[in-house]
């Protein structure tokens, strides 16, 4: 906590937390990788086929088995600045900034975490919620007045307001699916799919992005039979929020404790095209080809400029 001059104090700490013993639920009965592949396990009348997966489970006859348990744990490590100016000389504002990382095995109570695959490897890794750099600027500016005009010019130019807020914030951690045009099975249960293979690193410098291509679609593999793929939940991050919500208004004195203020409220201020999500499945064919021509492609955007003018009566 310190001041740094121009009636600003600033602040930067660490803070961090770790959960321990938190809710989870796996499945007593999950089917181990490969079991259907085995010989062992083919149906007597049709040797080319398994047999039926009630007959595979540990716990014969059943299907899942839910068991809940207080065995997860959690982590957060954070780097977080702030300054704030007070109002002076017409302005104010503040600023934080916040760089950090989160991880967990899910993100709720109870969540589901999968046994077939190596617990921690598959299972554990960034929140849902993780961002790892978040940027909020506020601020406030009573616009200079101009006390030697006439008075209807003064009445016109004089008691106006300039406040936003702008916002810039990395995106949402995600993973990359996958469907085949043929189905077949890749993990030899029906307990756990393959996550999608990476050959290589899947993130585009920001300058090569393009609408068609947000990432690089190109280092995706179908897995191979019986094997779990590339096993990290998160492989990217959904796009970012570059956002400036900017208000304007100006208070008009009636009398006493009355005015009337006129607002007017810009919303994605300067229509910035922020786009919010991409298409992250890809599609093989059986022989292993990337047929989805939307793979990569952006297919939502978040709201373009909003304007919303308002007059409010104070007393």
């Amino acid at each position: 906590h310190k001041d740094i001059g121009f009636h600003t104090v600033g602040d930067i700490g660490y803070v961090g937390s770790c959960g321990r013993h938190l809710t989870w639920q796996r499945n007593l009965n999950s089917i181990p990788l490969g079991t259907r592949f085995l010989p062992a396990n083919a149906d007597p009348v049709n040797p080319k086929v398994p047999l039926a997966d009630v007959f595979l489970t540990p716990i014969r006859g059943y299907n899942s088995v839910g068991f809940n348990e207080a065995a997860g744990s959690s982590n957060y490590h954070s780097l977080q600045v702030t300054a704030n100016r007070r109002f002076a000389q017409n302005v104010e504002f503040g600023l934080a900034w916040t760089w950090s990382k989160v991880l967990d095995f899910n993100d709720g109570d109870f969540g589901a975490v999968n046994t077939v695959a190596p617990l921690r490897a598959w299972n554990y890794g960034l929140a849902d919620f993780d961002r790892t750099q978040v940027v909020k600027v506020n601020w406030l500016w009573h616009l200079p007045t101009w006390k030697s005009a006439f008075a209807p010019v003064r009445a016109v130019v004089n008691s106006w307001q300039l406040s936003g807020i702008a916002t810039f914030s990395s995106g949402a951690p995600t993973g990359v699916g996958y469907t085949q045009v043929t189905p077949v099975d890749l993990s030899g249960t029906p307990s756990i799919s393959p996550r999608i293979l990476v050959a290589g690193d899947p993130v585009l410098p920001s300058g090569e992005r393009t609408f068609d291509r947000a990432f690089r679609t190109d280092v995706f593999r179908l897995p191979a039979v019986g094997t779990l793929g590339t096993m990290s939940k998160t492989l990217l991050r959904m796009p970012g929020t570059n956002n400036f919500d900017v208000a304007l208004f100006k208070n008009v004195p009636i009398r006493d404790r009355f005015h009337v203020q006129i607002r007017s409220e810009f919303y994605n201020a300067f229509n910035h095209a922020q786009f919010s999500s991409f298409d992250a499945t890809a599609r093989f064919d059986s022989n292993g080809n990337q047929v989805n021509s939307r793979f990569g492609q952006y297919t939502a955007a978040r709201d373009p400029r909003i304007l919303q003018l308002a007059v409010r009566l104070q007393f």
